[in-house]
């Protein structure tokens, strides 16, 4: 069984950081279709990059495009499976498209994997409270302030009892 390693020269690895770079300046700035060309490019590039897919996932969430996303956080999570803030993106994009069990499973292992992430918590919790389940949902929002996720603190006071 052969073993085949993609090689990036060093000049199309500046290529692929000037794309990611443009790519993350224009979702700033709230041009979401210019952001999907830059990471498209830089995917055209090196298409075992994972920050490109987990960077488009970004995009195409923000741009409405949940199930796109899910397709790229998931490419980015078979690149690179120890970054736990894909997980958490590809959770709150199962929530937003309905799948609000997938999403919980995805928030697990972020939390797992970092258990020092707030937003896992905050996050785990509103899914949580998707499910009408306010026990737990309050208990993961508590965890989140614990954390210094201060937006946590408006569930909270809204849905949680002293």
């Amino acid at each position: 069984m052969a073993c085949f390693l993609a090689f990036v020269s060093p000049v199309s690895a500046l290529n692929v950081d000037s794309y990611l770079s443009a790519g993350v300046e224009k979702s700033q700035a709230g041009d979401y279709r210019g952001a999907l060309i830059e990471f498209n490019k830089a995917i055209e590039i090196d298409p075992e990059n994972a920050n490109a897919y987990q960077y488009r996932g970004v995009a195409k969430a923000k741009y409405g495009d949940f199930e796109g996303s899910i397709i790229d956080y998931s490419r980015s999570i078979e690149l690179d499976s120890m970054n736990s803030t894909t997980y958490g993106s590809r959770g709150i994009a199962k929530a937003r498209s309905g799948d609000v069990a997938g999403a919980i499973l995805d928030f697990d292992v972020a939390i797992q994997m970092n258990p020092e992430d707030g937003m896992a918590y905050f996050n785990h919790g509103m899914a949580m409270e998707m499910l009408n389940d306010l026990q737990r949902a309050c208990l993961d929002w508590n965890k989140a302030a614990q954390l210094g996720y201060s937006q946590s603190n408006t569930f909270k006071r809204k849905y949680c009892k002293k």
